[in-house]
């Protein structure tokens, strides 16, 4: 089948992954020692919506936290990154539809979405929004519905191996990113290319 659309991931793909440096920076704001052992176990929860990031740090914090208290420290960590999206308005231009696929919380989707990343990708599939966060199948399964494609009618780049294996899992051509932008775009467009 002829692939007609592809999803693209944001942290490490769209946007630099600046995940340790957040991170490090947070607890400085917050007076603490180190992230907790929590943080990572209610993830799930804060990219599903089902926790907001405020009432989290607050709980770790023991006082009201602002909804946009880290939001210049988020900002200096992700950033741009050009080559990646010109990938996606090289696809564009070839007539292809592009969107994003992404694991976020409230709270950065709001910061993605002033940066103007979202512009130019239809649709912008968020966990948060879903109720769903990858590796989970019904993730992917949303974003086929959103685009109305077969998953073999569908390409997906994403930096983290394990949710590259969920979305091939599902049929989907899926595409692990390294880094390295030319490689990724000489197997995608190497998809893109008609069978004989």
């Amino acid at each position: 089948m002829v692939i007609k659309a592809v999803l693209f991931d944001v942290g490490g793909v769209l946007l630099r992954l600046g995940e340790a440096e957040y991170r490090r920076d947070l607890v400085r704001r917050l007076v603490l020692p180190d992230i907790p052992p929590r943080y990572e176990e209610v993830t799930p929860q804060l990219q599903k919506g089902e926790l907001l990031e405020t009432d989290f740090w607050q709980s770790l914090a023991g006082r009201p936290v602002a909804g946009d208290a880290f939001d210049d420290i988020w900002l200096e960590y992700y950033r741009h990154l050009p080559e990646m999206q010109a990938l996606a308005a090289e696809v564009r231009a070839g007539g292809l539809r592009t969107g994003i696929l992404s694991n976020t919380t409230f709270n950065h989707a709001r910061l993605m979405k002033d940066m103007g990343l979202f512009t130019h990708f239809d649709p912008v599939v968020l966990s948060y929004e879903v109720g769903s966060c990858k590796p989970e199948r019904e993730i992917y399964q949303y974003a086929l519905r959103l685009l109305d494609l077969a998953p073999e009618e569908t390409a997906y780049i994403d930096d983290i191996p394990e949710y590259v294996a969920a979305a091939a899992a599902l049929g989907i051509r899926a595409i692990h990113h390294t880094g390295d932008v030319e490689k990724t775009r000489h197997i995608l467009f190497g998809m893109l290319k008609p069978e004989v």
